[in-house]
């Protein structure tokens, strides 16, 4: 047989309609390019498959409360039309638990099984419905559909599904008479009911059946545990005649090939019913044959063609649902037997169907003899295996909110109708995605130690710039987030007054759209009407182009946009103050900052530990003058600036109390008197205010624009015998 690859990449050259073709004929592909020397591995590993597959095919029917002819017609159709339509080598389709529990759910309510031809006419349809919908899927290409459903939603939904099988063949291993249904309430009662009437010599068989298949693995691994523990148990029930002790079997099976069904294709209501079940099977039966195919694929190396794949379940199930089957897909047993079992190609599951045929025509009289007991433990024991422990453990290791929906997904198996289960769990993930990607994360970042790249800042080790925020927005910035990244980003904005800046990094943000925009430039005009700015950096090129197109480029300034590699120290030349980060600050947070000398002032530790700053009194500069002019005994006018700069000119009358010196117990201070602090523009007056507002001084104020003010307003200066030279 050629290889799959050649076969699947060849389909992108084509239009359509031709792979859509050549979709179809995948058959004649196969059987023409089929190597004969794979013929003999493949015959030995079909028989092995079908070995299992015949007592299966029986077990899974009855979970759908179907007759057991129809679980091996099923195996028949579906393992024969899988394998030659779909792309896996070693993907083995039939029955399966997870499915039988949906068609009894999907049906139950609409057609009793009680009236034999109304209900098989009814799975017949919704037989049909899943292939259509699989077909559909496979030759439209839309197969990405079924990543909608996460791994949480399909653990979830298989634990709570194996349970629900479990309870519901509780009757048949006890020996009970009750009506199959998953309704996990309804059926719990039934067997409380029932309990009394329970059958000894049924459960015994059922719990050995259960036993050998558990035991027998331990013994030795390659033995077809589950084939031989239901044929040692229905061989003693053959033997001993144990149905004449009020044992249950299957009875007499029709010896033929699989009859046509008629299937009501035109009754509407029917479909319209049956939708929401064939939706779920469909959906569900994908993730199930994708997953194992996939799976398999990794381990020999073989290309997959999911589409492919896709067609292949959707024409098993819709021949399945004219000749009497019913819904089908992918066993993770019967494939990995498939494959352990030395299978080279498509062939092994054809010859695992013919097997199926050869049982039903020529093994039908010793078939009957399988025990409804010893079925409900073959049954249990394979549902057990549908709560993927190690999984579930995984899940609830790594996410919180993996583990929410697959607890959600798994206690809707027991209170909302089963083919509602997966919408329910698919609902849930996509709500927790859409809350998730409305959330995004503002961090603030730092510097590693070789100043070479940026972390997220640590708050607890971590020193922050007084007058740089470095932030991070980890996320889109949609609609959607807009106001969550507004509401964090305004926790950086800095008090009235205050020069402080903002350095954005928007690497980790792949999309924006208007709405982001517009609060982008809410969070720049807040900025700068605090008196601080706001910069850009490392942004993707979509965030660019769209930056560009709305005029949020021309509104922050094209100068705004830094380069990646030299914006913080454009920043720190060009933007930041270097008085702040010499007075002010005693950290070395950026490489720029290193060589930078730090003058300790007595009040540092306190600025550096206070709340935003409230905003100080203002007194205008002329107010100040006119007072001074006229001797106003009232006031004090302290200068805080350092010496060179009261040596260049300073306000006559003014008394000088250097910022690096200033202390709020200086003997120059009248806590009786107006007290007026003036610095080159406002910051450090500022400063004073509040240390000495914390020391009790009641009324103080800043003249308004400081020296800078004073200056423009063309007032008197005095100059020192320094600054006349």
């Amino acid at each position: 047989m050629a290889p799959a690859a050649a076969t699947g990449h060849s389909g992108l050259f084509l239009s359509p309609l031709q792979a859509s073709l050549r979709t179809l004929l995948q058959p004649f592909f196969l059987f023409a390019r089929y190597d004969k020397s794979h013929l003999r591995a493949d015959v030995l590993a079909g028989i092995t498959t079908g070995v299992i597959l015949v007592p299966q095919s029986v077990a899974y029917a009855l979970i759908a409360d179907l007759p057991p002819q129809t679980g091996l017609y099923t195996a028949l159709i579906a393992a024969i039309a899988g394998s030659l339509w779909g792309s896996s080598r070693h993907l083995h389709t039939g029955p399966t638990n997870a499915a039988s529990l949906l068609v009894l759910a999907a049906v139950s309510p609409l057609a009793s099984s009680a009236n034999v031809p109304e209900y098989l006419a009814a799975v017949g349809l919704l037989t049909v419905m899943t292939g259509l919908m699989r077909l559909a899927l496979g030759l439209l290409r839309l197969g990405f559909i079924v990543n909608f459903v996460s791994d949480a939603v399909v653990v979830g939904f298989t634990a709570g599904a194996g349970m629900l099988i479990i309870v519901n063949q509780m009757g048949g291993l006890l020996g009970l008479d009750i009506a199959a249904s998953v309704q996990f309430q309804a059926t719990g009662l039934a067997l409380w009911a029932q309990a009394s009437s329970m059958h000894t010599l049924s459960l015994g068989l059922g719990l050995a059946t259960l036993a050998l298949i558990f035991v027998l693995p331990r013994i030795r691994k390659q033995l077809p545990h589950q084939f031989l523990a239901v044929f040692l148990v229905s061989l003693l029930v053959f033997a001993l005649r144990l149905d004449r002790q009020g044992v249950a079997i299957i009875g007499p099976l029709p010896q033929a090939l699989p009859p046509w069904q008629p299937v009501p294709l035109a009754d509407g209501s029917l479909w319209q019913a049956l939708a929401p079940g064939a939706g779920a099977i469909a959906v569900i039966g994908l993730i199930e044959a994708l997953t194992i195919a996939r799976t398999l694929a990794t381990e020999s190396g073989q290309y997959l063609d999911n589409d492919q794949e896709m067609v292949g379940q959707g024409i098993a199930n819709i021949l399945c649902g004219f000749l009497s089957g019913y819904c089908s897909s992918g066993s993770f047993t019967r494939s990995t037997v498939n494959y352990r079992a030395g299978g080279r190609t498509q062939l092994t599951s054809v010859v695992s169907g013919l097997f199926v045929l050869g049982s039903v025509l020529g093994l039908g009289v010793f078939i009957q003899y399988l025990s409804r007991p010893v079925l409900a433990g073959f049954v249990i024991a394979t549902a057990l295996t549908m709560i993927k422990y190690r999984r579930i453990r995984q899940i609830a290791d790594t996410s919180k909110s993996e583990t929410f929906i697959m607890v959600v997904t798994f206690a809707a198996a027991f209170f909302v109708p089963l083919v509602y289960v997966v919408a329910t769990g698919i609902v849930v993930s996509l709500l927790i995605y859409v809350y998730k990607t409305s959330r995004p994360r503002v961090l603030p970042l730092a510097p590693t130690r070789n100043f070479r790249h940026l972390r997220t800042l640590d708050k607890t080790t971590d020193n922050a710039c007084p007058q740089l925020s470095i932030l991070s927005i980890e996320g889109d910035l949609y609609f959607g987030a807009a106001n969550h990244v507004e509401h964090l980003l305004r926790g950086y904005i800095p008090p009235p007054g205050t020069r402080r800046f903002v350095l954005l990094q928007l690497q980790n943000m792949v999309r924006v759209d208007i709405s982001g925009v517009r609060m982008l430039e809410s969070f720049v005009r807040i900025v700068r009407q605090r008196g601080g700015d706001v910069y850009f950096f490392k942004i993707t090129d979509i965030a660019q182009r769209l930056f560009a197109s709305s005029g949020f480029r021309a509104y922050a300034g094209a100068d705004h946009f830094l380069d990646d590699d030299s914006a913080i120290e454009f920043l720190f030349q060009r933007v930041l103050n270097p008085k702040e980060c010499i007075y002010d600050c005693p950290y070395r947070v950026f490489k720029e900052c290193q060589n930078l000398p730090k003058i300790a002032i007595p009040f540092q530790d306190l600025l550096l530990k206070r709340p935003a700053a409230p905003p100080a009194a203002l007194i205008d500069v002329e107010e100040v003058f006119q007072r001074l002019m006229a001797n106003d005994p009232n006031l004090a006018v302290i200068d805080v600036r350092e010496q060179l700069e009261w040596d260049q000119g300073h306000i006559p009358k003014a008394r000088h109390i250097p910022y690096s010196a200033f202390s709020p117990h200086s003997a120059a201070l009248d806590p009786h008197r107006e007290l007026v602090l003036v610095s080159n523009t406002m910051r450090r007056a500022r400063n004073v205010v509040w240390i000495l507002k914390e020391s009790g001084f009641s009324d103080a104020k800043v003249m308004n624009g400081g020296m800078q003010a004073w200056m423009r307003a063309s007032h008197i200066v005095a100059l020192t015998e320094y600054g006349r030279s």
